[in-house]
């Protein structure tokens, strides 16, 4: 029989983070590493309901499940956003760490039950989707324009069709597995290596993980050098570059917006920096002291901050630009 190993170091880290949970009777059901470098997960119970953390692409996800319908895993993220009657939760990502989590949870574990119970759990569910779509960007028809009864009957055969074979094909007993990594990915570690190579050379920087995804030619490959974690992520053939501080690797930020909000004395009117991992190197190489010191656990809440701002005045940028630019759609966020 063949033997999964475990991963005792992010057991470790559940534990001590989320000891709320462990004091009221949690048990660990299962932990194993999955394939690649670097990534794992590991199933706790508690109550009626089971958790799943995963650990990849250098960062975690929590997903809690009712024992009643444990192959529905959501976001916890999303299920706190919706049982947060107080609009008291901290502003996306939610937690940073699984010690944040475990800050979040302890006060909120009977009421995170209740709303995963059998009675009221997809109510639960479709108010966490609700609040997911908060953060999406809404296209609108600039004309109501009616579909021809052609389009309309196309539209329903087409819709027959998907009904027919999403009841054919039998569904996964884990509906997270094509999110989990198959195996790594030493293209593009190699490439990754070799356009930070200073980093490596000089400051040792090291491979944190790597995973590739069953999913078209999704892969990332992270590692660590000072105060910083760096991942280069891979989607459809092209190969993105973002900056997370290593204490608090929930925190993604691209490259080219970390870049800017570094020169704190530069307007917005000037170009953001590129994200794409060619030139990357060059460019983190540079400005490397500067990014250290801010992603320190005593500047990151200010770096934080100044790159929320320019976060959000990019993305209104885009948005005028999209509006100004298309005759057919308006772009508008909730």
């Amino acid at each position: 029989m063949h033997h999964v190993a475990s991963d005792p170091k992010l057991e470790s880290l559940a534990r001590a983070g989320l000891k709320s949970l462990f004091d009221h009777g949690a048990e660990l059901v299962s932990n194993e590493c999955l394939p690649g470098v670097g990534n794992s997960q590991i199933f706790i119970r508690v109550f009626d309901i089971e958790f799943r953390i995963i650990q990849t692409e250098g960062g975690l996800s929590v997903l809690p499940a009712p024992r009643h319908a444990n192959n529905r895993w959501q976001p916890v993220e999303s299920i706190l956003t919706a049982i947060d009657a107080e609009r008291k939760l901290p502003p996306p990502p939610g937690y940073d760490s699984l010690e944040d989590l475990g800050s979040l949870l302890e006060s909120r574990q009977q009421t995170l039950n209740d709303a995963l119970s059998r009675e009221r759990f997809e109510r639960t569910i479709l108010a966490a989707r609700q609040s997911r779509m908060k953060e999406l960007i809404a296209l609108k028809p600039r004309v109501a324009v009616q579909p021809s009864i052609t389009r309309q009957v196309v539209e329903r055969v087409l819709g027959g069709i998907a009904k027919a074979i999403r009841f054919l094909i039998p569904k996964s007993k884990d509906s997270r597995a094509k999110f989990l990594p198959v195996g790594s990915d030493s293209e593009l570690e190699q490439q990754v290596r070799q356009e930070f190579e200073s980093l490596f050379r000089t400051l040792r920087a090291q491979i944190n993980s790597n995973g590739r995804l069953r999913i078209m030619d999704f892969a990332a490959v992270t590692f660590d050098v000072g105060n910083v974690r760096v991942r280069a992520t891979r989607d459809r053939g092209s190969v993105s570059v973002s900056i997370a501080p290593i204490y608090a690797t929930r925190e993604w930020h691209d490259l080219g917006v970390v870049l800017q909000a570094l020169q704190e004395n530069e307007s917005m009117a000037q170009a953001t920096p590129s994200s794409i991992l060619r030139g990357a190197g060059r460019l983190l190489e540079g400005e490397f002291v500067k990014l250290n010191d801010a992603f320190s656990e005593a500047k990151y809440p200010a770096t934080r901050k100044r790159i929320r701002e320019i976060g959000e005045t990019l993305k209104q940028k885009s948005i005028e630009d999209f509006n100004r630019k298309s005759k057919l759609y308006h772009a508008t966020t909730p």
